[in-house]
């Protein structure tokens, strides 16, 4: 196996390592430990954290290395709104498209990560009826960068896949409807936002 395909795999690896939520905002990232851990060799993981940063899923702090990104509840207030406000643009650029992804096949009871992975395929499917790329790319970065504000989510609220279900299920005839959803999925998080904090970090 060439160094191209090894680098693939420990930047997928790494990237659903980091999305998961395991591992607390902050928290800083040793490459010969994720190298072990991940099972992969020292450079292609050192390239995938590269790349990471290059998406803000990492930073690079000066003489401490890789670190997840603090999450403050400034900050995640401020992912909310950038979240909404790029999902409502998609709205209303969408014109007779039909932003919308089944969730039938979705369990009923959700636990953390398979809720923060189906709210992140569903906005994604969303942003992508834009069909606008550079639209989509930003969205991607706040998708991805709320995933440890969802894990805490299903903790917090409980009833997060009925939340779902009804931003899925307005069809776009009634797309000022499914704003209006989206408006009140986010108002209720940061409305929320200190209980989710200290979630994400586990503390009282």
């Amino acid at each position: 196996m060439n160094a191209g395909p090894r680098s693939r795999q420990a930047y997928d690896d790494l990237k659903r390592l980091l999305l998961s939520g395991t591992i607390p905002p902050g928290e800083r990232l040793d490459p010969a430990r994720l190298a072990e851990d991940l099972v992969s060799g020292l450079t292609p993981v050192r390239e995938a954290l590269l790349r990471l940063a290059g998406e803000r899923l990492v930073e690079i702090r000066l003489n401490t290395g890789f670190h997840l990104p603090v999450m403050t509840e400034t900050i995640l207030i401020d992912l909310y709104r950038l979240h909404f406000e790029l999902l409502r643009l998609v709205l209303t650029a969408t014109g007779s498209r039909e932003p919308t992804l089944p969730i039938s096949t979705l369990p009923i009871s959700m636990p953390a990560a398979p809720y923060a992975e189906s709210a992140a395929a569903l906005f994604l499917a969303i942003a992508d009826s834009s069909q606008r790329p550079e639209l989509f790319a930003q969205f991607v970065t706040i998708n991805n960068r709320l995933a440890s504000a969802r894990a805490a989510e299903a903790i917090v609220f409980g009833d997060v896949i009925e939340e779902l279900k009804s931003i899925n299920d307005i069809k776009y005839e009634t797309r000022n409807a499914c704003i209006r959803n989206l408006r009140i999925y986010h108002s209720r998080r940061i409305a929320n936002v200190r209980k989710l904090v200290s979630e994400i970090y586990n503390t009282d």
